[in-house]
């Protein structure tokens, strides 16, 4: 049976985060053998897999993506999710320059422009 070290290169992950997912209740306690290090069962290593699975996920990565990165080595993943998060901020600020632009044009509304001015009722609403 693997050690951790093994699970966690196998995964893609930190000791630490096997750990963490012990701690949280996410992996059941594994069994140390007698030299005190702990040893996974393939069943605790595919629950392994899918606690990572559902997390990538969770943040919206698509299934294909998600492929890649689970065959990928620690370091090629770590890369993978910079590139990600670096997409994510590019597609945030274009969808924050598109709400700009949707209230710019809002301002340019005739109709707004009427209403600031005194204008208004439904003959306005009609005509414009």
């Amino acid at each position: 049976m693997p050690t951790i070290g093994q699970v966690a290169s196998y995964l893609g992950v930190t000791n630490r985060a096997i750990r963490h997912y012990h701690q949280r209740g996410l992996l059941p306690e594994s069994e140390h053998d007698l030299s005190g290090y702990r040893r996974y069962t393939p069943d605790a290593i595919l629950v392994l897999a899918l606690v990572r699975i559902k997390t990538l996920s969770d943040t919206g990565i698509p299934p294909a993506r998600i492929e890649q990165l689970m065959a990928a080595g620690t370091d090629e993943f770590a890369a993978s999710i910079v590139s990600i998060d670096a997409e994510t901020q590019q597609q945030v600020r274009e969808l924050k320059q598109r709400r700009k632009r949707i209230a710019e044009s809002g301002e340019d509304d005739p109709r707004r422009r009427w209403a600031r001015a005194g204008g208004g009722g439904r003959f306005a609403e009609k005509v414009l």
